[in-house]
């Protein structure tokens, strides 16, 4: 009988604790405690790639990488459809930011013709990028006299500053 008493009693404490575990305010517990956990890690071990910090100390320096174009106006529109070429290889890649092509407005009297501006998160992002074949391929095709950017590091960024109007 005692021995029947304690499987009972054992019986009814795991159903509680199932009940208790399993019940809306279990459920809730057992979120917050995997929230908890998770941003535990997060702080953790911070990646810049991968987590977001909430309040940055300091912003990761931006680099931007500038080539200037020398094209001739029979050959734009070939030269531009290349070009978007490069930059759908650039933008599958990672570190990659942006890239911009500006075509100048004076296009007979200009230096350059086009300017090309990318930014990515770091130099080494930017170099990597460069060390395949398909790499290779898109660059001869766009430009037989050379393709090298300068690296330039972002300075002074006012894309986030709020704009105020002088009344």
């Amino acid at each position: 009988s005692s021995r029947f008493e304690w499987w009972a009693m054992a019986l009814k404490s795991d159903a509680t604790l199932a009940n208790a575990f399993f019940s809306v305010h279990g459920f809730n517990r057992a979120v917050a405690l995997g929230m908890g956990i998770a941003w535990g890690y997060a702080f953790s071990r911070p990646d810049p790639d991968v987590v977001y910090d909430v309040f940055p100390l300091q912003k990761a320096q931006k680099f931007v990488f500038i080539q200037g174009y020398k094209v001739k106006e029979e050959d734009r529109y070939a030269f531009e459809a290349r070009w978007k070429d490069l930059a759908r290889y650039y933008q599958v890649r990672q570190g990659y930011l942006f890239n911009k092509l500006v075509r100048a407005k004076h296009f007979e009297s200009a230096d350059y013709q086009y300017f090309d501006i990318m930014q990515w998160s770091t130099g080494a992002a930017f170099r990597q990028s460069q060390k395949t074949a398909d790499y290779t391929k898109l660059r001869d095709n766009l430009m037989s006299g050379g393709y090298s950017p300068t690296m330039y590091k972002v300075v002074v960024n006012d894309t986030e500053a709020e704009t105020t109007s002088s009344a």
